[in-house]
């Protein structure tokens, strides 16, 4: 008789990133992990106490997904929230981009996940436009949710704007917001 297969929550986990980005984060519940796994649902009822539990330790997961995704596609350049890559991860990885930036009250716990990031790009734009802390804070935040905005038609299946309009819209955006700090 062939040995059982143990299955560790790091097997689990990883089945549930996989649910989330083909499916989305409601397909993620204990049923489907444990068929994803070809198991029972005791092993996931062991290793988490709760579905609470599996999405608190599947949020990093997907922020690393996330920053890996923008880093690999930065180039050299920083990552910011607020470019074209932001909303190509919208498109590539729309399930993902939902869970992390659509879920009801996921921004104060996506946002501390990506303190450094923001921290880079307030920094950047604190030195691009000689801006205090607060103006380029301000200024990150405006350009983001402009981002925002386009990166969530553009994942829900709102809009399917081509790639050139949309980085004219970006251009055009940041244009106008940081006009007043160009001397």
């Amino acid at each position: 008789m062939p040995a059982k297969k143990q299955i560790t929550k790091e097997m689990i986990l990883d089945a549930a990133l996989k649910l989330l980005k083909e499916h989305g984060y409601d397909a993620v519940n204990i049923k489907q992990l444990a068929g994803a796994l070809g198991c029972s649902t005791q092993p996931v009822y062991l290793s988490f106490s709760g579905m609470d539990e599996l999405r608190d330790e599947l949020i990093p997961l997907a922020v690393k997904e996330f920053k890996d995704y923008m880093r690999s596609n930065s180039g050299d350049k920083e990552i910011n929230l607020y470019d074209i890559n932001y909303i190509n991860f919208a498109m590539d990885e729309p399930q993902l981009f939902c869970f992390l930036f659509m879920r009801e009250n996921a921004f104060a716990e996506i946002r501390q996940a990506l303190i450094p990031v923001i921290e880079q790009s307030v920094r950047g734009l604190m030195e691009t436009y000689n801006i205090s802390y607060e103006d380029a804070d301000i200024l990150h935040d405006q350009l983001w949710m402009h981002a925002h905005g386009i990166a969530a038609m553009t994942a829900t299946g709102f809009c399917d704007w081509d790639m050139e309009k949309v980085s004219m819209m970006l251009t055009d955006c940041k244009k106008a917001f940081t006009e007043k700090f160009e001397a």
